[in-house]
């Protein structure tokens, strides 16, 4: 029960330690130049949500919470002033929101879908976010990652699943302009940034 009960506050402490932290990437140097950006996010609040395959009571009541539809198709993301949602998958959502206003959002998706099937899961301290920018962000992009952009993340408020070098990223299209967002697990946060550091050097003015 000691043991237990050890290895519990360990954990616990080790999150507590992770949500205190700005981020891990705050020692790198970042890019800014006419060609191409490089930049590390704050922490902000992200929320997985599952439903069951086309529950409509579920995503009814979790976009009037919202205030936007929840997003139908692949590589898809709704988004207002509030909070933005990717599309993961048919049953599978990622809300993101301001850090200060997670645990209001998971509190009350909690009450209004209380008799509802449904898995809601705090994944704030699993991700963190690099923001690539810049007329160059696409040619750094094809170095290390397979997606064909000309067919995909063409246009903003679009995502994609995919990789980059060895990485396991979320790329999420913030704008018409070259602007996204990588998400990428706290573990490979390093080695992506040191990556799109050293693709990005070409471009830099």
């Amino acid at each position: 029960m000691q043991q237990s009960q050890t290895q519990y506050f360990m954990i616990r402490k080790g999150l507590e330690i992770m949500s205190n932290t700005n981020s891990p990437l705050q020692s790198k140097e970042q890019i800014k130049s006419s060609n191409i950006n490089l930049e590390y996010m704050d922490f902000i609040g992200k929320i997985n949500l599952r439903i069951r395959d086309a529950d409509t009571d579920v995503l009814n009541k979790v976009s009037a919470y919202l205030g936007y539809e929840l997003p139908k198709n692949s590589g898809e993301v709704s988004t207002n002033d509030e909070s933005r949602t990717a599309w993961l998958g048919p049953n599978e959502f990622l809300i993101q929101c301001a850090e200060d206003k997670k645990d209001n959002f998971i509190e009350d998706l909690n009450r209004n879908l209380n008799d509802c099937f449904y898995a809601l899961t705090d994944v704030s301290d699993y991700y963190i976010t690099i923001r690539l920018s810049g007329k160059k962000s696409i040619d750094v992009l094809e170095k290390g990652c397979p997606l064909n952009f000309k067919e995909y993340l063409k246009n903003k408020n679009t995502c994609a699943q995919s990789y980059i070098s060895k990485g396991t990223v979320l790329i999420d299209r913030l704008s018409e302009d070259q602007v996204f967002d990588i998400l990428i697990r706290w573990s490979f946060a390093d080695y992506l940034w040191d990556w799109l550091s050293d693709s990005c050097s070409e471009f830099v003015d």
